[in-house]
C-alpha cells in the first residue's frame, strides 16, 4: 500500500532500529490488559513457558551457562552439529587467506544465507551435498546457502569460489533455484518466486551501492565502509544498522507498505493501533525489519571475531525475533489464542489455498493477525527475560535467551504437538520474503 504523506521524516524514523521496540511496546501493553484486536491473552499460562523454557536451556546448558552464543546465523549453518563454518576458516587458514579476507567471506556467506532464509513451508527438505544428512526450515536453507558457496555459484572469480558477487546473483535464474533447493513437485518450497526475485534484487543492489559493497559487488567488503567510519574499530550498532538499510532497501519485493516514496520494507499497518492513539495512517504501521535484525544479529559474531575485529556498542537495541517459532512457543502454551472469527477466518485461508495441514490456520503477511503476533512475540520476549533469568540464577542477554530457549523450546513444542510437520500453530501464506 502507497499512501501520500509530506511526513517523510517520520517515515524514514520508522526505518531505525529503535522504531521496532517504539512501535512493538504499546501493542504489548495491551496484551497485558487483555485488550487486542485479534488474540485472547491469558497470562496465568506464562509459568508453563518460563518452566519449559528454563527446563530446556538447563538440559543444555546447566553450569556452563556463559558458553551459550548469541542467536545468530552461524549455528544454523553448522545444523546437525557439523562444524562447517569452523571448517572453511581452517581451511582458509591453512591456504594463508588474510584475516581482512576471512571475515570478508564469512560476510558473503552470511548475509545470503540470512536473506533466504523465509519461510520454507512445511513439505520442503533438503539433502545436504555429498552426505546422507536431511534438513528442513531454516537448518535446510541453511545448508543449501553453505552449499552453494562452497561449490562456488556464487562466485563470479575463477580463481576463489568462495565469495559472492553481485553478477552470479543477478543472474540466478529459476532453473538454478530449483536444482540448488532441490524443489520438485513432491518437494515444494513455499515463496519459489519471491525468493529468487529476493536473490536477484540482492546481486541489484550489490551491484548499484559500491560505497558500503565495492566495485565486485560483495557483501563482505561492508567491512571496508565500517572501518573507514569506526573509531579505534569500535563502531555503534546504528551505523551497522543504517548500512544495511540502506545498502538494502532495494531488495523488498514492490508493493509493500511505502510512504512519499519511502518504502518501509518489513513494516505493515495494523487496527489495533487505534487503541493506542493512532490518528493517521502512519500511526498505525509497526516496523520489524525481521530480516534486516536476523542479518545484523548473525553478522556480529564475524565482524567482532574475524577481520577487523569490531567493538560493537548498543546491541542492545536490537529485538527479540518475530518469526514462528518464538511466536509460536506462547501460542502453543496457550498465553495467546486467537479469537474465534480469526480462527475461522484462517482456517477458511487453509481450505482456499488447499493447505496440508487444513487444521492449521493461514494467514497472509499483511493480515492483522500476523502483524499483531509478531508485535506480541517481541513483547513477551522481553517480558520473559527477567523471569527466566530468576528461574535459572544467571543473567542470560536477549540474544542467548533466544539461541538457547525461546527458538529452540519453539521448535521443541511444535514438533511435540504437530508431530508430522513439527510446524507452527499458525501458517503463513507467504510469497517467500516475509518472516
Amino acid at each position: 500500500m502507497t499512501i501520500d504523506s509530506t511526513d517523510t521524516a517520520a517515515a524514514k524514523n520508522l526505518l531505525k532500529i529503535s522504531s521496532v521496540r517504539e512501535r512493538t511496546a504499546p501493542i504489548f501493553n495491551l496484551a497485558l490488559d487483555n485488550n487486542l484486536d485479534y488474540f485472547d491473552v491469558d497470562l496465568t499460562k506464562v509459568d508453563d513457558v518460563v518452566d519449559f523454557v528454563s527446563s530446556v536451556i538447563d538440559r543444555d546448558f546447566a553450569g556452563k551457562y556463559d558458553t551459550i552464543p548469541p542467536h545468530g546465523r552461524w549455528g544454523h549453518l553448522n545444523a546437525g552439529n557439523v562444524p562447517r563454518v569452523e571448517g572453511l576458516i581452517e581451511e582458509w587458514r591453512n591456504k594463508d587467506v588474510d584475516e581482512i579476507e576471512i571475515g570478508k567471506k564469512l560476510i558473503d556467506l552470511f548475509v545470503l544465507s540470512v536473506l533466504i532464509d523465509a519461510g520454507a513451508g512445511n513439505e520442503w527438505k533438503y539433502t545436504e551435498k555429498g552426505t546422507d544428512n536431511v534438513f528442513n526450515r531454516s537448518e535446510g536453507l541453511a545448508i543449501v546457502s553453505i552449499d552453494m558457496f562452497k561449490a562456488g555459484d556464487l562466485s563470479d572469480d575463477s580463481e576463489d569460489p568462495h565469495k559472492v558477487n553481485a553478477s552470479k546473483l543477478i543472474n540466478f535464474s529459476k532453473a538454478d533455484l530449483i536444482e540448488s533447493f532441490q524443489i520438485s513437485e513432491s518437494n515444494p518450497l513455499a515463496g519459489t518466486d519471491g525468493r529468487l526475485a529476493l536473490i536477484q534484487n540482492l546481486g541489484k543492489a550489490l551491484s548499484t551501492n559500491e560505497t558500503f559493497f565495492g566495485k565486485d559487488g560483495r557483501p563482505g567488503e561492508m567491512i571496508e565502509y565500517l572501518h573507514s567510519k569506526s573509531s579505534n574499530d569500535s563502531i555503534d550498532l546504528n551505523l551497522l544498522w543504517d548500512t544495511l538499510m540502506e545498502g538494502f532497501t532495494s531488495i523488498w519485493p514492490k508493493g509493500r507498505t511505502s510512504i512519499n516514496g519511502v518504502s518501509l520494507g518489513d513494516a505493515w499497518p495494523l487496527s489495533t493501533t487505534s487503541k493506542v492513539g493512532a490518528k493517521n495512517f502512519i500511526d498505525t504501521i509497526v516496523p520489524f525489519h525481521k530480516l534486516t535484525q536476523w542479518l545484523c544479529y548473525s553478522l556480529l559474531v564475524p565482524l567482532k571475531g574475524y577481520g577487523y575485529k569490531f567493538t560493537v556498542t548498543n546491541e542492545a537495541l536490537q529485538t527479540g525475533l518475530p518469526e514462528y517459532r518464538n511466536g509460536g512457543l506462547i501460542y502453543d502454551f496457550g498465553v495467546i489464542t486467537l479469537k474465534p472469527e480469526f480462527l475461522k477466518k484462517g482456517l477458511e485461508l487453509s481450505k482456499d489455498i488447499s493447505s496440508t495441514t487444513p487444521d492449521i490456520p493461514s494467514f497472509k503477511p499483511d493480515d492483522g493477525v500476523i502483524v499483531e503476533w509478531r508485535a506480541l512475540t517481541i513483547g513477551f520476549l522481553d517480558y520473559l527475560l527477567p523471569l527466566i533469568n530468576k528461574k535459572i540464577g544467571y543473567d542470560l542477554s536477549l540474544p542467548q535467551l533466544i539461541e538457547a530457549g525461546s527458538w529452540k523450546s519453539g521448535r521443541e513444542i511444535a514438533a511435540k504437538l504437530r508431530p508430522s510437520t513439527k510446524g507452527p500453530p499458525i501458517d503463513l501464506y507467504s510469497d517467500g520474503t516475509v518472516f
